[in-house]
Formats: C-alpha cells, sequence, structure tokens
C-alpha cells in the first residue's frame, strides 16, 4: 500500500478543508478534553522535579505544586517556550470556574491539527486509513512520545506511567476520530460530492 497515492487535483478543496478544520479542531477538542474525564493522563502524586524550579520565580514557596497533574505539558510550553509568566492565569470567568491559558492552548492545538489533517486529506487520501485512526496514532506517536519529551515538556517516556500512555492513546483515537466524522460529514454536505480519492487509474486499483 501506497500511502503517499494522490487524489484527483481537480476534486480537492483546500479552502473548504480548512474551514471545516476549524469548526472540526473546536469540536474535537472537547471531545478530547470528555475523554480525560474517565481516563485522566497524569496524577497529583506524579512530580515531574525537572519543571518544577522556574516555578520558584512565579509564586511563593509554599504555593508550588510541583506535580505533573499542574506541570501539564501545555502548562509547560506556555511557560519555558512561550513565556507566558502564569499559564493558569483567567483568560474568563464563567459559573464561578475559571478558564485559563492552558485551556486556550488546548484548542489551538486541536485548531492546528484538525485543519493539517483536513488539508493533507484532500491530496493524501490514505491518512483518513482507519477513519482518522491511522492519523491519532501517528500523532500520540510523534507527538506526546518523541516531540514532547525532547521539548521537556513531559519527563523521558520511559519514565511515564502506563496510565498515561492508556489515557493518551484512546484520548488521540477518539479525538482524531472525532475529526473525521465531522470532516467527512460536512464537505460531503456542503459540496454534494463524495471525498476525493485516488484516482481509478492508480496503479494500486
Amino acid at each position: 500500500m501506497n500511502f503517499f497515492e494522490q487524489s484527483d487535483p481537480s476534486r480537492r478543496r483546500y479552502g473548504l478543508a480548512a474551514f471545516i478544520g476549524i469548526i472540526a479542531g473546536i469540536v474535537s477538542a472537547f471531545v478530547k478534553w470528555g475523554g480525560e474525564h474517565p481516563l485522566p493522563p497524569r496524577s497529583p502524586t506524579d512530580i515531574f522535579t525537572g519543571a518544577c524550579a522556574p516555578e520558584s520565580l512565579i509564586r511563593m514557596a509554599e504555593n508550588i505544586d510541583c506535580s505533573r497533574n499542574f506541570l501539564n505539558p501545555p502548562y509547560v510550553f506556555l511557560r519555558d517556550w512561550l513565556g507566558v509568566v502564569d499559564p493558569n492565569a483567567a483568560v474568563y470567568t464563567f459559573a464561578g470556574h475559571v478558564f485559563n491559558w492552558v485551556g486556550v492552548t488546548h484548542i489551538t492545538f486541536s485548531i492546528v491539527f484538525a485543519v493539517g489533517y483536513c488539508i493533507v486529506a484532500e491530496q493524501f487520501p490514505k491518512i483518513k486509513l482507519w477513519q482518522g485512526l491511522l492519523a491519532g496514532a501517528l500523532a500520540q506517536l510523534f507527538v506526546h512520545m518523541i516531540s514532547f519529551p525532547l521539548m521537556g515538556l513531559t519527563p523521558p517516556l520511559w519514565d511515564l506511567p502506563w496510565y498515561e500512555h492508556v489515557s493518551e492513546i484512546v484520548g488521540h483515537l477518539v479525538w482524531f476520530w472525532s475529526i473525521e466524522i465531522i470532516r467527512r460529514d460536512l464537505r460531503n454536505r456542503i459540496t454534494h460530492e463524495p471525498d476525493p480519492e485516488v484516482p481509478l487509474t492508480s496503479t494500486s486499483r
């Protein structure tokens, strides 16, 4: 199977794909959030000593939380890579609950990946294999298991507990499945045509 086989250029709709990706990214962010409630990826008892030192510049020593539940990847990314002084600062308050910059990063991350997936799917249909589950597995591998440890957003891969892998794998699969369901449905409804696939003249047919 050639994963890089391309669709018919005349049937590609990149602008529409980007628009649908924004919608799918927002909705699927809630799906991924929801998956973390029955399967929390990080425990308050897991300590992330390597990322805790900068906290002494933000808050009093007695208020420092070195748990990975607090020092989660979006938090550490905002603090250490984007220079946000306090990533947990409120963006807005609703019903007495604070929505912070970590939440904004979560949604932004989802939109970026959804838009990228929808655009790539226009040209390389094989990325949609297993209704998006292939893309979810690849995102889990390259983002959480390779990029995050290299960037210092998580401890080394071999130090992560088993339940974090279970949570993230399930979360990424359901996340991309929801993106693909939204992408396919909206694209078909708007264009009144099926998805672009590998042309019938392809050597694989």
